[in-house]
């Protein structure tokens, strides 16, 4: 299963459940009653409560109600040591992190960073090694035309290269290579779109070792040269200036 994060309304009955993933119910209005494991749990605004993979629980809302729901699967959380979380008991969230929980999506990065705070708050000490790889990914988006390899990420985490590529695609959903490719088509798009260096300036911008093997990679992801890419991407950018223009003479 994927990682999920949505908001929803429970119904004024009482419903059971059982799932194979674990869960987390975060309050955001109303009132939610919910027994898992034995205990009752009254979820308010502010109130997060665990649900562990494979536990019957029931649920029930006496009136209108709203809830942040996460759908965490069993190996995303062991692979990131959030396991204690989900067998848990419920706490109460700082409003800063309830605020910060309604804008979450299905992002595994954004997640596990909350997820982090959310420890932090209930007193637990962060794991250096978690807390490392979270602030690595934007040091390497941040510096591209490094020659990145596995091995220098990993002793930055102060990790096992086993451990760190596993906690990586459980954070990111890619391997290390998988995610540097993406990030960096990504800055040679928008380099190829907007400035008028040429390939090999771009290749050394964007990490690959020499323009012919940027080349190769970004036909393979896109079906196109990165010079035939440049060239449609500029006359789609001016087509859709002169439509602008265009629109603005209109009366």
């Amino acid at each position: 299963m994927e990682l999920l994060a949505e908001t929803r309304h429970y119904p004024d009955r009482v419903l059971t459940d059982r799932h194979g993933f674990h869960q987390l119910l975060l309050g955001l209005d109303g009132a939610l009653e919910l027994e898992s494991a034995g205990r009752l749990v009254h979820v308010t605004r502010g109130v997060l409560a665990p649900v562990a993979s494979g536990e019957v629980h029931h649920y029930l809302a006496p009136g209108a109600n709203r809830v942040l729901v996460l759908d965490l699967p069993e190996a995303w959380c062991e692979a990131l040591a959030f396991e204690g979380l989900m067998r848990g008991q419920a706490r109460r969230l700082p409003e800063r992190l309830v605020a910060q929980g309604k804008g979450l999506g299905g992002s595994g990065q954004a997640l596990a960073g909350w997820l982090q705070q959310v420890l932090a708050a209930g007193g637990r000490r962060l794991a250096p090694p978690r807390l490392k790889l979270l602030e690595l990914l934007p040091a390497m988006r941040g510096d591209l035309a490094h020659p990145w390899r596995v091995g220098e990420m990993a002793r930055r985490c102060h990790l096992a290269e086993a451990v760190f590529a596993r906690q990586f695609r459980a954070l990111t959903g890619q391997s290390p290579h998988e995610w540097l490719v993406h990030e960096r088509l990504a800055l040679a798009r928008e380099l190829l779109r907007v400035d008028d260096a040429s390939l090999t300036e771009v290749a050394q911008a964007c990490g690959f070792a020499d323009s012919a093997h940027f080349s190769k990679t970004f036909r393979r992801h896109h079906e196109a040269s990165p010079s035939k890419w440049r060239r449609l991407a500029r006359v789609r950018g001016a087509a859709s200036r002169g439509q602008d223009s265009t629109s603005d003479r209109v009366t």
